[in-house]
């Protein structure tokens, strides 16, 4: 009898050892200040001669041995907190360890960073903890997704694919199987109508299509129009109806002022120049677009007239204008810089309408 109960007073220790304590915590921050909140479970059961203590690596070389401690990190970043809890109860002469880690973002907002997935290809996971920091980098190592493709249901679109390397076919072949061929439909490009192949064109017929897209341009460029004021310009495409891939407008030093992508407009709101603090009045706007068979680049040249953003181009004389009774307002060279007028190179003549001349002044002597 005396060996069962002892067998028994032991069982029961074996249950109450594995079940007293169990760290956990969670955090906030106030302002610059981290705030960490003990959640950690203990369990003295009916026995009072007990003691619990707490302690903290904070990640960053510094520890608490408080229940609830408040912490100013130097830094901004990710942090691996780790609290560690202890339960000793001297009656029963029986003790409990616990560890919880989890980490802890200090800043406004989690940096961006990326992970490598074999099949859909490089992903932010969310954490800051990624095992790339750039994309680039992520995208030479990792490799485009594997193609795949999808099947829309009552979409008019046939198979695409999602660019995910998760689409339910492996071929292109075999989604076209079970889902068909896309819908005839039209978009306006720089050359004219064209069918997508996708079956989404914003027109059902070519001849719908045809009375709707004018464009008489040799490219993009030509059918550009800008407005605004000297520190805000919205530069759009008349006419076309195709999305650009890349925008970029720079000023005559190189500097970057505005970038865009898959958009019919672009919008520039920075013309100082960082190192004179002075007002670009010249810049220059470049295009990457896609036509039905290729990708195309071309550029302009704006001036600020003093009125409106006017675009540079070539006029072979004064009489084919009528610029005879018209006020210069500026004298530019090649760079858009203002200059006076010299012989033996080019310059553009800018007028008080925004209408612009280029001349070339050969010296005969």
């Amino acid at each position: 009898m005396k060996k069962l109960l002892l067998t028994s007073i032991c069982f029961l220790f074996v249950i109450v050892a594995f079940s007293q304590c169990q760290a956990n915590f969670t955090s906030t921050q106030n302002g610059p200040t981290t705030v960490f909140t003990d959640l950690s479970y203990i369990n003295q059961g009916w026995f009072t001669n007990y003691s619990v203590s707490w302690d903290w690596d904070l990640g960053d070389g510094n520890h608490s041995t408080q229940q609830n401690p408040m912490h100013t990190y130097a830094n901004n970043g990710i942090y691996l907190v780790c609290l560690t809890v202890t339960y000793f109860d001297s009656t029963t002469i029986n003790s409990c360890t616990s560890v919880y880690c989890d980490s802890i973002f200090v800043g406004n907002s989690i940096p961006a960073s990326w992970d490598c997935n074999p099949t859909s290809g490089c992903y932010d996971p969310g954490t800051g903890l990624g095992q790339y920091s750039s994309f680039a980098a992520c995208d030479t190592m990792c490799g485009a997704p594997t193609p795949s493709w999808d099947c829309p249901q009552n979409s008019p679109g046939g198979c695409y694919d999602p660019g995910t390397g998760l689409g339910q076919y492996s071929s292109l072949a075999a989604c076209q199987a079970v889902c068909g061929a896309p819908m005839p439909s039209w978009d306006c490009g720089t050359q004219g109508c064209y069918d997508p192949g996708t079956g989404l064109g914003t027109y059902t017929s070519l001849a719908a299509c045809q009375a709707s897209c004018v464009n008489t341009s040799s490219n993009l460029c030509d059918s550009m129009t800008a407005s605004g004021s000297q520190f805000q310009m919205t530069i759009q495409l008349s006419n076309v109806n195709t999305f650009v891939y890349y925008w970029v407008t720079t000023a005559p030093d190189g500097n970057v002022l505005a970038e865009d992508s898959m958009s019919t407009i672009h919008n520039v709101y920075n013309f100082t120049n960082p190192s004179t603090g002075l007002t670009y009045d010249t810049v220059t706007t470049c295009i990457t677009y896609y036509t039905p068979s290729s990708y195309t680049t071309c550029c302009v040249n704006w001036v600020w007239n003093g009125s409106f953003w006017a675009m540079m181009g070539s006029l072979t004389s004064l009489e084919e204008i009528g610029l005879s009774n018209k006020k210069i307002v500026k004298v530019v060279d090649m760079l858009g810089r203002e200059t006076s007028i010299n012989n033996n190179q080019v310059l553009f003549f800018i007028y008080e309408d925004g209408t612009i001349e280029k001349r070339y002044i050969n010296d005969r002597k």
